[in-house]
């Protein structure tokens, strides 16, 4: 089952649920479709967890951005050092 798939088929168990009204992907006209800002207003999470959430996940950003500095860096290393190596075989006559 890919992703789609299981979106389609949450679409079609919440068309089943709910008051199709309210649900974007099956009402054509568009009436009382909630915004994504509504959804997150009239939801059943309470503020404190959204706040802890997006603090998690912006720290996880962080950590994965600094990763991936160092990576470049790594790599950065890494190509000049084949570079230097490839030029030092060729002096020699090895290549």
């Amino acid at each position: 089952m890919t992703h789609r798939d299981a979106e389609d088929l949450a679409a079609e168990i919440a068309y089943m649920q709910d008051d199709p009204s309210f649900h974007p992907r099956h009402n054509k006209k568009g009436k009382n479709v909630m915004t994504e800002i509504e959804e997150y207003l009239n939801a059943d999470v309470p503020k404190e967890v959204w706040i802890h959430r997006n603090e998690a996940l912006h720290k996880h950003i962080i950590k994965l951005e600094t990763d991936l500095i160092k990576e470049r860096e790594d790599h950065l290393k890494l190509k000049q050092k084949v570079k230097d190596l490839l030029n030092e075989y060729r002096n020699k006559g090895q290549i």
